[in-house]
C-alpha cells in the first residue's frame, strides 16, 4: 500500500520530470550525452515499492531549476557497481571535448563547488545492509569565464551487499530482484559558478582584508587618552594594554568600572 507521502512524493516528481524534459529540448548545455548511454526517463524505485524521496532522486526535489536532462538506471549486479556512472562521465567528457571544452579538474574551486552542490548534500554512502550510495561529477569549460555544462551520477550499489554479506545476504541478492540503480543529470551551464568568478571573489576578499588591515592599524596608531570606544573612554595607555573607564549602566567583564 502507498502511504500519502509515498504517493505526494510521485506526484511532486512526475510534475518535475515534465518540466525538466523540456528544458532537455530547449536549454543549452552538454546533454546530447545521454541520448547515447541508455536508460530510461522513467523513476527506478527498489522493486514495486514506490517510497519516499532517496537520495536518487534528491536532484529532481532540489535541483530542477538547474537540470536540463536526466536517465534513469536499474540492471544487474555488477563487479563494479558504478560502471554505468563512470560510463555516462565518460560519454559527457567526450562531448566537452567535441565541443570545444574541457573538462575542470577535480580539485579546482569550479568542480569542488559543483560537487559539494550537488552530492555534498547526500546521505552518508554506507547503508545498514551494505549498500551504499556513491556519487560522480564534473563540470565541462570551455575557459576560465565559461562554463559548458554539469553532469552527475548517483548510484545505489548493491554490489557489496552480494559480494561481502552473510549467506543470507548473499543468497537474498541472487534470487531477489534488487538491482543497482543509478540516476544521470545533465546539468544547466548559468547555474555553476565559473573560475573567473571565484577568482573574483577571492579578489575582493583579499581587498575587504586589507582595508581591515588598514582600519586596524590606523584605529592602534590614532588611540589616545580621551578616545571614545565600544566599550567606553580610553583612560590610560600602558604599551599594548589600554584602560577603559565604562558608564556606570554598563556592565564590565571583571564587573569593575574600569578594565
Amino acid at each position: 500500500m502507498v502511504s500519502g507521502s509515498s504517493a505526494a512524493f510521485s506526484m511532486i516528481t512526475t510534475a518535475l520530470l515534465v518540466v525538466v524534459s523540456e528544458d532537455e529540448a530547449s536549454a543549452p548545455g552538454i546533454a546530447d550525452f545521454l541520448t547515447n548511454i541508455g536508460g530510461d526517463t522513467a523513476l527506478k524505485t527498489s522493486g514495486s515499492i514506490t517510497s519516499g524521496p532517496s537520495p536518487q532522486f534528491y536532484p529532481l526535489v532540489r535541483d530542477a531549476g538547474e537540470i536540463i536532462g536526466y536517465r534513469f538506471f536499474a540492471e544487474k549486479l555488477a563487479a563494479n557497481g558504478s560502471a554505468t556512472g563512470e560510463r555516462a562521465r565518460n560519454a559527457f567528457a567526450q562531448e566537452c571535448a567535441a565541443k570545444g571544452g574541457q573538462i575542470a579538474s577535480e580539485n579546482s574551486d569550479v568542480a569542488r563547488s559543483f560537487h559539494d552542490g550537488v552530492l555534498g548534500r547526500r546521505p552518508p554512502p554506507r547503508g545498514s545492509f551494505k549498500h551504499f550510495w556513491s556519487g560522480l561529477s564534473a563540470v565541462c569549460a570551455r575557459s576560465p569565464s565559461e562554463v559548458m555544462g554539469g553532469f552527475a551520477a548517483i548510484t545505489f550499489d548493491n554490489t557489496e551487499l552480494a559480494a561481502k554479506g552473510d549467506l543470507g545476504a548473499r543468497l537474498f541478492s541472487k534470487i531477489s530482484v534488487m538491482a543497482t540503480r543509478a540516476a544521470v543529470y545533465a546539468y544547466r551551464p548559468d547555474r555553476i559558478r565559473t573560475a573567473v568568478s571565484f577568482k573574483t571573489q577571492e579578489v575582493a576578499r583579499r581587498a575587504d582584508d586589507a582595508a581591515e588591515q588598514r582600519a586596524n592599524e590606523a584605529f592602534r596608531r590614532d588611540l589616545a587618552i580621551g578616545t571614545e570606544m565600544n566599550r567606553g573612554i580610553v583612560i590610560q595607555l600602558r604599551g599594548p594594554m589600554v584602560e577603559i573607564a565604562v558608564p556606570s549602566v554598563r556592565l564590565t567583564p571583571n564587573g569593575q568600572s574600569t578594565f
